[in-house]
């Protein structure tokens, strides 16, 4: 099984409109599953959301017009409000925010370069876990070709979302881990700062991008090809950069960095330590031998399971908090390739994607 792939060109709103059109479906799925995880894990009714977004979409239009411009394009193409569309692409702020309970485990991250690797690869890599209401048909494969930036490819937290989990043509990747805060959030989208990462031309612009005032919640991986990569979390007020540990990023879904972590007394759930205790041993274990195929064994590692790192549905939990791995990732920068696994790597075969 594959994703759904589309390729998109033209100015802001012509990709927008192109990616509304071929989605509708997609989209109004993706907006149903986000309706209730609004709802069930925050209280927050769709009508809400949609006011969140109106603030967010002027935040993005500061941030960059041409974002802006595509949102509205896709919600034409899908024929539905802006605001809707706008609505999915805060969706971090919205479940991240003014949060101190545990929610759904989420994702475990790796970045491993020389020489750490087999052969000098280069590889970033991670699991997306995620609510099973944004699993599936929700999931799209978006290609985006534009004059005079890099192209990329990424595979999108639901339809609708102009920034995801990719690579460019310039050598760089992108993955993600979501973090909680206590504080309020009212900068740039995060999953607008993803895709401006996406369309930077060399790793420092990749973080400038990324960790650009005013803040959001999250953490953010940037891999360059040459073999170097840099990490940062941030919260509404703090921005926190981390460098590899010889050769090597491991990050789950708390805060690591000394200032993040005194500045965010939340509620994770076990799982994070539980997969980062796991990760960092496998690592170490392949140290200096690790491949695509040692990362795929990792990726569907089931120490503490069902709250893995290849996480998998707990029915004792109610249905907008059960969750599993959507998808996993693998880009080997040295060999230029994706491959994409459309839910969890124990069980589904990897396919390979090109930028």
């Amino acid at each position: 099984m594959r994703f759904k792939e589309i390729t998109l060109r033209g100015n802001a709103y012509e990709r927008g409109f192109t990616y509304g059109q071929l989605c509708s479906d997609e989209i109004r799925l993706t907006m149903k599953g986000y309706e209730k995880l609004y709802f069930d894990t925050k209280g927050v009714t769709w009508e809400d959301a949609r006011k969140v977004g109106e603030y967010y979409l002027e935040k993005t239009r500061e941030f960059n017009p041409d974002y802006a411009e595509e949102i509205r394009g896709i919600a034409d193409g899908a024929k539905l409000d802006i605001l809707d569309i706008m609505a999915l692409n805060c969706r971090t702020e919205i479940m991240y925010a003014d949060s101190t309970r545990a929610g759904v485990t989420e994702c475990t991250c790796l970045t491993v370069l020389p020489p750490a690797t087999e052969g000098g690869h280069t590889i970033a890599a991670q699991n997306w876990d995620y609510s099973l209401l944004i699993s599936g048909e929700c999931l799209i494969v978006v290609h985006v070709y534009q004059e005079d930036k890099p192209h990329f490819m990424m595979v999108v937290e639901g339809a609708g979302m102009i920034g995801g989990i990719g690579m460019n043509d310039r050598g760089i990747s992108v993955i993600l881990n979501a973090l909680r805060t206590p504080k309020s959030v009212n900068g740039i989208p995060f999953h607008v700062r993803l895709r401006a990462m996406l369309e930077a031309e060399n790793l420092s612009d990749a973080y400038v991008k990324g960790s650009h005032a005013p803040y959001s919640v999250g953490n953010l991986i940037a891999t360059h090809s040459d073999g170097i990569a840099i990490e940062f979390e941030m919260d509404s007020e703090i921005v926190e950069p981390i460098i590899p540990e010889d050769g090597v990023i491991i990050h789950t879904n708390h805060y690591v960095g000394p200032k993040t972590y005194l500045a965010n007394d939340v509620n994770h759930m076990g799982s994070t330590y539980i997969r980062m205790q796991r990760m960092k041993a496998m690592v170490k274990e392949r140290y200096g031998k690790i491949t695509v195929e040692d990362i795929k064994k990792m990726f569907s590692d089931h120490a503490g399971y069902p709250y893995s790192i290849c996480d998998h549905e707990d029915p004792n939990y109610p249905v907008a908090m059960r969750d599993a791995t959507n998808f996993s990732i693998i880009m080997d920068h040295t060999d230029n390739r994706i491959l994409v696994c459309p839910g969890n790597p124990c069980e589904l075969e990897f396919e390979e994607y090109s930028i």
